[in-house]
């Protein structure tokens, strides 16, 4: 038995401008065009703040490209260098418990 999953969009980050990448077919990606699209580079310290978008966004990617640990809505812990993907409309709180930390966002819908 062969058992497949995804969630209805892919984002892919690159951090080497010197490394080539191949993603495949748009047809093999449910979601090549997106109506909505929001991408946000921010920093953040000990106080969660907001990240918000249109309200059409459903799906959230968020990497952590600080040093340190991130919390998203005070529950949800992103370790340094690593994404997270969440299916969600609501506006998420981010926070870094441990000094400064900064992330990159993908927002679409």
């Amino acid at each position: 038995m062969t058992i497949r999953a995804r969630i209805d969009i892919d984002a892919v980050y690159q951090d080497q401008t010197t490394t080539s990448l191949t993603v495949g077919s748009l047809s093999d990606h449910l979601a090549s065009s997106p109506l909505v699209a929001q991408a946000i580079t921010a920093t953040v310290g000990t106080s969660a703040v907001s990240i918000s978008g249109p309200t059409s966004l459903s799906t959230l990617v968020i990497k952590n490209t600080g040093t340190t640990p991130l919390r998203l809505a005070g529950a949800i812990n992103v370790s340094p260098d690593r994404v997270t993907v969440l299916p969600t409309t609501a506006t998420i709180t981010v926070a870094s418990p441990s000094g400064s930390g900064s992330y990159s966002v993908l927002w679409v819908g």
